[in-house]
């Protein structure tokens, strides 16, 4: 049996994505945007090889709060900054179940017969939203042209980890913990008063050292 591996990430950001223009003074790129009809959402996504980041904002409120989409949390994870839930996502691919108990998405965006399966654990707001992706391929084999020539012109190549804080007061799920057991994910500790953050370890195409992409803060640390 495959074991799951690191899809992609999402942020909630404000609507049109402002902090998108941060990430290209950083020196990503834009690979492809979306829109997700009967969900009420959009995003602009950076692909790497292997994974890519997604950024995430709200355009219907009133598909974001539809019986359909409301167990998903996206509308308080969306409004995070007001409510302290988590704004992240986590999804994984390539494997044939997921590794945590899940619930079927049926986002209307999809195409009849086809589902998200997302930790039940992710009904927690506090929690970042866990799901297996649709699509088994890495960016770097996709052959529909999305994912462009990626980050390598900035030299960067794969998103080799990820290092993720709760909320202030926060436990962290045992989802979450399966994901630190599977090496995809590290669990940083907050400080008092500290809000969720989701720190990239980028690898480099020319061999230079990692990079870690700091969000939301929207910057490189130091290393």
């Amino acid at each position: 049996m495959s074991a799951p591996e690191l899809c992609h990430v999402f942020m909630f950001v404000e609507p049109g994505a402002p902090e998108a223009e941060a990430l290209e003074r950083l020196g990503l790129r834009e690979s492809y945007r979306r829109d997700h009809p009967g969900q009420g959402t959009t995003n602009v996504c950076y692909c790497f090889d292997n994974a890519f980041l997604e950024l995430l904002w709200v355009t219907d409120r009133a598909a974001i709060v539809s019986p359909v989409v409301a167990r998903t949390g996206l509308s308080e994870r969306a409004d995070w900054r007001e409510n302290g839930a988590n704004p992240f996502g986590i999804a994984l691919r390539g494997a044939p179940a997921a590794p945590f108990p899940t619930w079927d998405y049926k986002p209307p965006y999809l195409p009849a017969g086809l589902s998200i399966p997302v930790a039940c654990s992710s009904d927690d707001s506090g929690q970042p939203l866990l799901f297996m992706s649709p699509g088994n391929a890495r960016p770097d084999q996709w052959q529909d042209g999305r994912a462009g020539n990626r980050q390598l012109t900035g030299g960067l190549s794969e998103i080799a980890k990820l290092e993720l804080t709760l909320a202030d007061g926060v436990r962290p799920c045992d989802d979450l913990q399966a994901l630190v057991n599977m090496e995809i994910l590290e669990l940083g500790k907050g400080t008092a008063g500290s809000e969720p953050r989701l720190v990239l370890t980028v690898t480099r195409s020319d061999g230079g050292p990692d990079r870690r992409l700091e969000l939301p803060a929207m910057k490189w640390l130091e290393a």
